[in-house]
């Protein structure tokens, strides 16, 4: 009897250890160590996964979010983390091994999201960028996306970037074609009455092949230097005759007929960003003038427009007769009325930078039978 209970015994006791054999089995297996690879930044472990390729594969991603906005014709010469980082083979315990979910969202992480503002009736990227503590320049490499000449209420602009833990510094080199402006060359003739003008000779613009030096950083331009220019065409000057007196009288800056300014800031025609690669069209001619500075009126005509118009701001269209009218874009004020008589070189308001305006300028256009041509040809 005392027999067959320890048979029994033996029994229940073999039992035992083959249920408890997978216990056993895990138990034995936790305390095996297997490769697997550390993530350090800046000295800190954040994490430990199993797979070095996948690794890899997920930094090269996040790196690469940061070109989707870059010109794909572009020479992207460096893609890299700022922060020191080393992935680093090790043998740990299984249970020391952090899943994939949390590796990604260490590297995505952000420090600080981008403050985003939405644009308000009369503002303008002047206005707002020293409002935010900006440069012109600096509010307009955060809105890669915008055209400077084109913001409507409504519209949403980064005024700080978004901040993540792990920042990316890109390098490029972008080749792009740009016009020359041409220049203008007046002839005076006595037998012209005060204001007249005659174009003798169309300016044709010229072309150029500007390469650029971009670093950007966290998808943000951070710089931007020319580091080659390679003339393909020259300009044609144009040549005007014009009445013995002028329409406006010179004084130290230039007389561009309808307004004094410093330099024509930006020229009619197509532009392609550096950057983007994204080809944009400017309908007139913008100087850059003084705030409150007169704009005249090209020749004589009716007024057709006095108003204020969305991108435009305050402005005025003359309506010259045999489908020629003008527009004067940005005022600060508008000194006529539609319907309004105006001879050439009556003031008709002063320059300001309502509307879509990246500053203080004159956007002037010209329209041939519904159809804008180069205003330097005019003036």
């Amino acid at each position: 009897m005392k027999r067959k209970k320890l048979t029994i015994f033996a029994i229940l006791t073999l039992v035992a250890l083959i249920l408890a054999f997978p216990s056993i089995k895990s138990f034995a297996d936790s305390l095996k160590k297997v490769k697997a690879y550390q993530f350090w930044v800046n000295n800190e472990l954040w994490f430990t996964v199993p797979e070095k390729e996948k690794l890899e594969i997920l930094l090269d991603e996040y790196k690469n979010t940061y070109l989707e906005m870059i010109d794909e014709k572009a020479n992207i010469k460096k893609v890299e983390l700022v922060a020191e980082t080393q992935i680093v083979e090790v043998e740990v315990h299984p249970d020391e091994i952090d899943t994939w979910e949390k590796a990604e969202t260490m590297i995505y992480a952000k420090e600080n999201e981008a403050t985003v503002i939405e644009v308000q009736p009369g503002d303008n990227l002047w206005n707002l960028a020293k409002k935010h503590g900006l440069t012109l320049d600096e509010l307009i490499a955060l809105n890669l996306e915008i055209d400077p000449e084109k913001i409507y209420p409504g519209d949403k602009l980064i005024v700080k970037p978004f901040k993540p833990v792990l920042d990316v510094v890109i390098e490029l080199e972008n080749t792009v074609v740009e016009t020359i402006p041409f220049k203008i060359t007046q002839q005076k003739d006595n037998t012209m009455y005060k204001g007249e003008k005659k174009t003798l000779q169309e300016g044709v613009e010229g072309e150029k092949k500007v390469t650029y030096s971009i670093v950007m950083t966290n998808g943000y331009q951070t710089s931007l230097e020319v580091i080659n220019e390679e003339i393909l065409k020259e300009p044609v000057s144009a040549i005007i005759k014009v009445g013995t007196k002028t329409t406006v009288s010179r004084g130290g800056k230039v007389n561009y007929g309808v307004v004094q300014g410093s330099r024509i800031s930006s020229s009619y025609g197509y532009r392609i960003h550096p950057i983007t690669g994204k080809r944009t069209f400017h309908s007139g001619v913008d100087i850059a003038a003084s705030y409150g500075n007169g704009v005249y009126a090209y020749s004589s005509g009716k007024v057709v427009e006095a108003r204020y118009n969305g991108s435009y701001g305050n402005n005025i269209v003359i309506d010259h007769g045999n489908g020629l009218k003008t527009r004067y874009a940005h005022l600060s004020k508008i000194s006529v009325k539609v319907g309004q008589r105006v001879e050439t070189g009556q003031r008709i308001g002063l320059v300001g930078s309502s509307g879509a305006s990246t500053g203080p300028h004159l956007h002037f256009e010209v329209i041939k039978n519904g159809q804008t041509k180069n205003p330097l040809n005019y003036i």
